[in-house]
């Protein structure tokens, strides 16, 4: 990975930034020249470099710098962060870009090329155009000084897992010394299963490459491993990870859930079986919470009260539209879900109020299944309590002895 710092437009040449993490050189190496306060070093000091008259130091003499203001050493590391940058530059505005002169930025361009640097040249007259190929420096990633900052942020938000702390430690370890986090950010984010480290990446790789997924799934409906091939569309990372696939057993999209996934790999001897942009996101539309039932969709509403409704709107399903009411809220979905959104529904208990005839209904039949649960379990409860109280005999007159 590459990095370098930020470069912009000065009245004076930028410092170069740094490449795989090292600081910025030297303004000016051994060859002579001004130091770092501008001051003009005494010819004996560096003996190989020609005398000049410098008009701009009020007739001063001073050393004619081949790299301009800069050493070998830092032109070549802000021509090659500049190509890093863009990978096409006319040699006029790479040389403003570096800060050499043009004829100074040629003769480097040049020796680079011949020692093995893949430059590329073309010539459209009056301008002649330096370029790398798209391949060069291949697996690298440049990324700005100031982006690096995001980019950990970023990756300190991902799930935790051996992916995410691997990445994180490549990029830390890149930092020079000084920018290198010193404290843990206190942010808290949700552990990734050993499932979702070794399947997650398989599933995308179906979808990416467009090769089935073979995979051995446990159907939570019959609590039985199947084998089964399936073509990945759409892949949601949760939590809880799961996708959206034909199925080659059925021939239809469903949702799978990746920790359902206990051996998965990609086979393409098996044909990946296509689906249409528009018919997943149809099929998304009409689920809810990564459940979808049978039958087309259903328009559905219910009524929240004051004051659950503030927490239920910041608490809703993925699809769910708000309508605010002066004593509560009207939430509404389009899904063929109706399950899955009836257990919502119940869960607030006495604060929601369902509104559509199919959802009343589905809610009715949870409520009394849970009902009659409940009251089972009460009489049992009851029964039990009866069987274990001790045996009483007749009650004793109390003794006046």
């Amino acid at each position: 990975m590459l990095v370098r710092g930020g470069s912009g437009r000065h009245d004076r040449p930028p410092r170069v930034g740094s490449v795989l993490g090292g600081g910025p050189g030297p303004a000016f190496g051994r060859e002579g020249g001004a130091d770092r306060q501008g001051a003009i070093r005494p010819a004996e000091t560096c003996p190989t470099r020609r005398l000049r008259s410098d008009p701009t130091r009020g007739g001063l003499w001073a050393y004619d710098m081949p790299m301009g203001q800069r050493s070998r050493t830092e032109t070549v590391a802000a021509v090659m962060a500049a190509f890093f940058a863009h990978r096409s530059w006319s040699q006029a505005e790479l040389a403003r870009e570096v800060g050499v002169r043009t004829e100074a930025l040629r003769k480097l361009l040049l020796e680079l090329q011949a020692s093995g640097v893949h430059l590329e040249s073309e010539k459209e007259h009056p301008h002649v155009y330096w370029s790398v190929p798209k391949t060069w420096f291949p697996g690298g990633v440049l990324f700005k000084q100031d982006d690096v900052a995001e980019l950990l942020r970023q990756l300190g938000r991902l799930p935790r897992g051996k992916a995410r702390d691997r990445l994180l430690a490549v990029i830390v370890d890149q930092l020079p010394p000084r920018e290198r986090p010193t404290t843990a950010v206190a942010v808290v984010s949700r552990p990734t299963s050993e499932q979702e480290e070794q399947y997650v990446p398989v599933v995308e790789d179906s979808a990416a490459k467009r090769v089935a997924l073979s995979m051995r799934y446990l159907t939570a409906t019959r609590g039985t491993m199947i084998d089964r091939h399936a073509s990945v569309h759409v892949v949601d990372v949760g939590p809880p990870a799961r996708f959206i696939a034909t199925c080659h057993r059925n021939g239809d999209l469903r949702w799978f859930r990746v920790d359902g996934v206990f051996r998965a790999r990609l086979d393409d001897r098996e044909p990946y079986r296509e689906c249409s942009a528009g018919a997943v996101a149809a099929f998304r539309a009409a689920s809810i919470d990564g459940f979808k039932g049978a039958g087309s969709p259903v328009l559905c509403s219910f009524f929240v009260r004051e004051p659950e409704s503030r927490w239920v709107a910041n608490n809703l399903l993925e699809g769910m539209t708000v309508e605010n009411r002066y004593d509560g809220i009207r939430v509404s979905i389009e899904t063929s879900g109706l399950v899955r959104l009836a257990r919502f529904v119940v869960g607030l208990g006495g604060a929601a109020r369902p509104e559509t005839v199919a959802l009343v209904e589905a809610v009715a039949e949870l409520a009394r299944g849970a009902l009659e649960q409940v009251q089972g379990r009460a009489q049992e409860t009851e029964t039990q309590a009866i069987l274990e109280e001790p045996a009483r005999g007749p009650a004793q007159p109390r003794s006046d002895a």
